[in-house]
C-alpha cells in the first residue's frame, strides 16, 4: 500500500509550533498587498476631494468674474464728463462709480450660489478704474472621513480673489 508523500517527510528540526509559525513567512505578501491597497485607496479618495475642490474654485471664480464684469461697467458720469481731457490719451480708462459698482456686485453675487451654498463677499476694493473683490463659499466634501467630518461638518471652504478694470476710452 503506497504511503502519502507528506507522511514520508522527517522533521528537520524540533521547533515548537508557535516558534515555527513565527519563523515562517506564510501570509507576509498578503499583508503587504493589503496595506498597499489601503494606502492607494486613501490617496485616491484624497485626490478626488482635491480635484473636486479645484473644480469648485473654478466655478466660484467664474461666478465672481461674471459679477465683477457687471460692476466694472458702472460709469462714473460726473468724472467721465468733467475729466474728458484725460480720457483722450491712448491708455485712459473709463472711471467707475465705486459705490454703485459695489451695490451691483453684491446684488449679482447674492443671486448666485455655489452648489446650493451661499456666496459671501469677504473683501472689496475699488480705485477709480480698477475693482478687486474677495468672495468665499463652502462645498460639501465628496467623501466624508469621520475624523474630518467632526472638525468642519464635512464642508470645505473655497476662497477666490477676482479683479477687473474698466474699458479703455474710445474718445480721441
Amino acid at each position: 500500500m503506497p504511503r502519502h508523500p507528506t507522511s514520508m517527510l522527517k522533521p528537520t528540526s524540533k521547533l515548537k509550533p508557535t516558534s515555527a509559525f513565527m519563523e515562517s513567512e506564510v501570509g507576509s505578501i498578503s499583508v503587504l498587498i493589503s496595506s498597499l491597497f489601503l494606502i492607494v485607496f486613501v490617496l485616491s479618495v484624497g485626490i478626488i476631494d482635491i480635484s473636486d475642490s479645484y473644480l469648485a474654485k473654478r466655478e466660484l471664480i467664474q461666478i465672481g468674474e461674471d459679477a465683477i464684469l457687471v460692476a466694472s461697467h458702472t460709469l462714473d458720469e460726473n468724472l467721465y464728463y468733467s475729466d474728458s481731457q484725460n480720457l483722450g490719451s491712448a491708455n485712459a480708462r473709463v472711471p467707475i462709480d465705486c459705490s454703485l459698482a459695489e451695490i451691483k456686485f453684491h446684488a449679482e453675487v447674492a443671486l448666485r450660489s455655489l452648489r446650493s451654498n451661499p456666496i459671501s463677499v469677504s473683501g472689496w476694493r475699488c480705485s477709480g478704474d480698477e475693482i478687486t473683490a474677495s468672495i468665499s463659499s463652502k462645498i460639501q466634501a465628496l467623501v466624508n472621513f469621520p475624523i474630518l467630518s467632526n472638525i468642519n461638518n464635512g464642508f470645505i471652504g473655497i476662497d477666490a480673489i477676482i479683479g477687473a478694470t474698466s474699458e479703455v476710452s474710445n474718445t480721441a
